[in-house]
């Protein structure tokens, strides 16, 4: 197999996925997606890297999309999907994924336990809506990555003073209940085709409500109890995401879910691979490669029905 992963800036992830394929005897390269440009043309679609038509260069796309550039590199794989290229990841569940209300949405509709959220227009309402979260509350932008753009308000003063200033700044933001017992740790749960390959708990050293290992968390392996990876799981199906990472929080009431990181972070000292030991990179690669093979059985059959018809 040709595998391309699509990226921007997480280069020693990417590169953990290049080594992964090519020890398993593929080859594979990093494309940076703000390299890549389209033309949209009904007979010949066509992607190009720098001047270079990769439009059927690739057997499987890997994307790996960072936030800032989410709607462009959506773009990107809709037209390898254009070109008959498979692609790991659909364009409606990375789109849900990197809407962080709309995805708990579709958890809510699903029946899965989350901390209670509002949102609202006005930020003179988020008082109200406290009612249905309770004081204190966490205050967060919906594009919020690695613990940046999430806050806690312990009054009123200091909620009316953050949703007026993500107001002011035209941001997107919601209130959350504020689970107290626990504070400063969560799990990362590493998803892939369903199924939990590997989980750390992280724990803030310094007091921090946030537990992102970005801000300085330490993370330890940790197993999961039946009902952990049974929700875990559930919410990667709930919006049709096959690599994710998935962030929970043990609560009194039990566990419930934060977010879902479609294009989640492994390597690093604190990262995921390392705490635990799983080789996260081979798992992707061949999860990616076994759903390759009846891709392209399935193109090639509707390629024959489409000839046999015709005649």
């Amino acid at each position: 197999m040709n595998i391309c992963i699509l990226s921007t800036d997480q280069v020693n992830d990417d590169q953990r996925l290049v080594e992964a394929a090519i020890a398993r005897g593929h080859k594979a390269c990093i494309h940076n997606m703000r390299n890549v440009s389209l033309a949209l043309r009904q007979d010949q679609p066509r992607i190009y890297a720098a001047d270079k038509d990769i439009s059927a260069t690739f057997d499987v796309v890997i994307p790996r999309l960072n936030v800032g550039y989410s709607d462009y590199g959506i773009n990107l794989i809709q037209q390898f999907i254009c070109c008959h290229t498979y692609v790991s990841e659909t364009p409606d569940a990375l789109r849900l994924g990197r809407d962080k209300l709309k995805c708990l949405q579709y958890l809510l509709a699903q029946g899965l336990p989350f901390p209670t959220t509002c949102i609202s227009c006005k930020p003179e309402e988020f008082r109200q809506l406290t009612e249905h979260t309770g004081m204190p509350v966490v205050v967060k932008l919906i594009d919020s990555t690695e613990g940046v753009g999430i806050f806690v308000a312990n009054t009123f003063k200091e909620l009316d003073n953050l949703v007026h200033t993500f107001d002011r700044f035209h941001a997107d933001y919601v209130i959350q209940s504020f689970i107290s017992e626990s504070k400063g740790t969560d799990v990362r749960a590493f998803v892939v085709n369903g199924r939990v390959i590997a989980a750390m708990e992280r724990h803030s050293p310094d007091g921090d409500f946030r537990a992102n290992v970005s801000l300085g968390a330490v993370a330890s392996p940790c197993a999961l109890t039946t009902d952990e990876e049974e929700i875990v799981i559930a919410a990667t199906q709930a919006i049709g995401i096959n690599v994710a990472g998935v962030d929970l929080i043990r609560s009194k009431e039990g566990p419930m879910l934060l977010e879902i990181n479609v294009s989640p972070d492994f390597t690093g000292e604190q990262g995921i691979e390392c705490v635990t030991g799983i080789d996260v990179a081979g798992a992707i690669i061949d999860f990616t490669v076994q759903q390759t093979q009846p891709f392209y059985a399935n193109h090639r059959l509707l390629q024959l029905c489409s000839s046999t018809t015709e005649e």
